[in-house]
């Protein structure tokens, strides 16, 4: 299925959200988490690192995609390989790219057929509703790849809102268009909700020479029902699919080992769905939630006109979760099963690389949320895999949260996650350049986190973490392998660590609101702890918004700092390959917004305001500055 729409749209003002945990809300006891448990809890009860951005912040920031919220936020770190619609990774407190799960309306979205990670170029901020950022071991609670958190995002296809309907579009520079809609219905027992966008731009020169660009198009569809069949029965569908085609250069292996101008194109599908079904008993303290998910993501890869290979994962799980009430306790407890579907093709030359893989894994786990006193909250998870191919596993984690005054809570926590080798590491193979190898181990971590919220004199919120992360079995995805004369997977003999501190501050008044965030990490490998690959030492970001005294005006001010970072460059043969640092850089965005009426918005967003240069991988040069003019109208 192919579907082609032209957009028009752009951008407005203000926020890119504050995180950290509760201080982020006005009243954070009606902030619940999805991500942090699987029963309904309070941010202010969990004792973890959350950053929450709500339907209001994301519509006010006027981004195209979600990586302009979320770069500068304690603990991430983007690489992206050129303009919008080229592979771009998010690294969690050092982590690998797969070893943040990504939930899309409940649904993991990671995709099995890229290395179970997540690319973060297809997916825009149109019609999404809330991010929730859980940063720390998460695996007893949501399976493999879970090791450094959860980012979990809700669209307006599971928004239990009121009939409304919203049209945007606006156009900017680089000639790009972006267009969205949606529209719900809510009546006494069903709740509809739809919505479409469209994203279309010419992109940006990626490679240090030439000056071709590469374009970008991206078609987003969502739809959603919710339906209270009977006082202890209700079921819920959503649906949603991505439609997109990515122009992107070559690497010129002859003469400089550096992106060149090409004729490539890639051409994906992704396609996620659920059906959920809910009981609650009338006169016991007990409900249960049966849920079958489906995700599949699909790509195929052309270079001048012909076929360049491609592949296709499929994900399709089972979940039976039940839920026990003791006075403030919930014990929730549940069996899943996850069948997973692989397959690589492509243009069989000197060697076939066509491949077709699969494995199961079956689960049980356990949460107890609850327990405690009137100062102090706890949570405690368990989980147990049996994966047909690898030994058994398990996963845990436990937490405290001690309220020491109204003004200063802190909390400690201890977990332990397993990440599963992916279908590309186990079997992949690409001739002449790499060969899976089917003897890898699961990877396995351990982390311990300490952490404090503490809400100084005039409205000043500090958030204060500190954390010590050890992956054993850590997979290199780029190891030489003298038998077959290519690259291949291996797993490290030596541990990895992860160290880092992360804070964040905020001042706000009824007009101003200043935010600060700053994140320190320090990720190496082996006995001689050498320097991990694109994580810099230093992260940050610091933003300003006003509203001025004209009515409906406001303006928004953000500058994200990325530091200085390694990267790897392979220069032709017979060169050896070269550890090079990358400089580091600020990206600032101006935002402006008006509100003319109840009904109608106008708003102006530049992005990278001061055209800085840079890369986040050698020789791919990242996104020029872009200026976007936008207008909203709801209803």
């Amino acid at each position: 299925m192919t579907i082609r729409t032209l957009s028009y749209a752009v951008a407005l003002a203000c926020t890119a959200g504050f995180s950290a945990s509760s201080i982020a809300n006005t009243t954070p006891v009606e902030t619940i988490t999805v991500t942090g448990s699987r029963t309904a809890l309070s941010i202010d009860k969990l004792a973890a690192s959350v950053t929450v951005l709500t339907e209001q912040d994301i519509q006010a920031s006027g981004a195209s995609q979600i990586t302009d919220l979320l770069r500068g936020l304690p603990g991430i770190s983007i690489s992206q390989s050129g303009s919008p619609g080229s592979l771009t990774e998010l690294r969690l407190r050092g982590s690998e790219t797969n070893h943040l799960l990504v939930l899309i309306n409940g649904v993991v979205a990671n995709d099995i057929s890229q290395g179970s990670l997540f690319d973060f170029a297809h997916l825009t901020s149109a019609n999404i509703v809330r991010i929730e950022l859980f940063r720390g071991a998460q695996s007893a609670l949501w399976g493999s790849g879970a090791v450094a958190g959860v980012l979990s995002i809700t669209t307006s296809a599971a928004n239990q809102s009121d009939s409304a309907v919203s049209v945007s579009a606006g156009a900017g520079n680089a000639d790009t268009y972006r267009a969205s809609a949606s529209a719900s219905h809510r009546g006494k027992n069903f709740q509809a909700n739809v919505s479409a966008s469209t994203l279309d731009t010419a992109g940006d020169n990626v490679s240090r020479t030439g000056s071709e660009r590469d374009g970008y198009e991206n078609t987003t569809l969502n739809a959603g029902v919710q339906w209270q069949a009977a006082s202890q029965h209700s079921l819920d569908a959503k649906v949603r699919y991505v439609d997109y085609t990515n122009e992107y250069d070559g690497v010129d292996y002859v003469t400089t080992g550096l992106p060149a101008d090409a004729d490539n194109v890639t051409n994906g599908e992704q396609l996620s769905a659920q059906l959920n079904w809910q009981f609650e008993a009338s006169n016991l303290p007990y409900s249960s939630v049966l849920s079958l998910q489906y995700n599949r993501n699909e790509n195929a890869n052309t270079t001048d006109g012909f076929d360049a290979g491609g592949t296709q994962g499929e994900r399709k799980q089972l979940t039976w979760t039940h839920f026990v009430s003791f006075e403030d306790a919930v014990l929730a407890v549940g069996s899943e099963y996850l069948r997973r579907e692989f397959e690589q093709s492509g243009p069989v030359g000197w060697d076939d690389p066509n491949y077709r893989g699969q494995d199961s894994t079956s689960s049980v786990f356990a949460e107890l949320t609850g327990l405690g006193t009137d100062t102090l909250d706890t949570q405690f998870s368990v989980r147990y895999d049996d994966n047909e191919r690898f030994s058994r596993a398990w996963s845990y984690r436990a937490g405290a949260r001690y309220a020491v005054t109204d003004k200063i809570k802190v909390f400690v926590s201890l977990g332990q996650a397993v990440k599963t080798p992916n279908f590309t590491e186990l079997y992949g193979y690409y001739p002449s350049t790499f060969i899976g190898n089917p003897a890898l181990l699961p990877e396995q971590s351990r982390e311990v986190e300490v952490g404090a919220d503490i809400v100084l004199p005039a409205n000043i919120s500090l958030q204060l973490s500190v954390f010590s992360t050890r992956l054993e079995d850590e997979i290199q995805g780029f190891v030489y392998d003298t038998n077959s004369g290519m690259y291949t997977a291996q797993n490290a003999s030596q541990k990895s660590r992860r160290d880092g501190f992360e804070a964040s501050a905020q001042w706000r008044t009824d007009d101003v609101s200043l935010t600060a965030h700053y994140s320190y990490l320090d990720a190496s490998q082996g006995a001689l702890e050498t320097i991990e690959l694109r994580r810099p030492h230093h992260t940050g970001s610091v933003s300003a918004s006003y509203s001025f005294p004209v009515q409906g005006l406001s303006a928004y001010i953000k500058a994200a700092y990325t530091g200085t970072r390694l990267d790897t460059f392979y220069p032709p043969w017979p060169a050896s390959a070269q550890t090079l640092g990358l400089k580091p850089y600020w990206l600032t965005t101006a935002n402006i917004d008006y509100k003319v009426d109840s009904n109608w918005q106008l708003g102006l967003r530049i992005d990278n305001a001061l055209d800085e240069s840079f890369e986040d991988i050698v020789g791919y040069q990242g996104s020029n500055r872009r200026i976007l003019a936008h207008t909203r109208y709801s209803f």
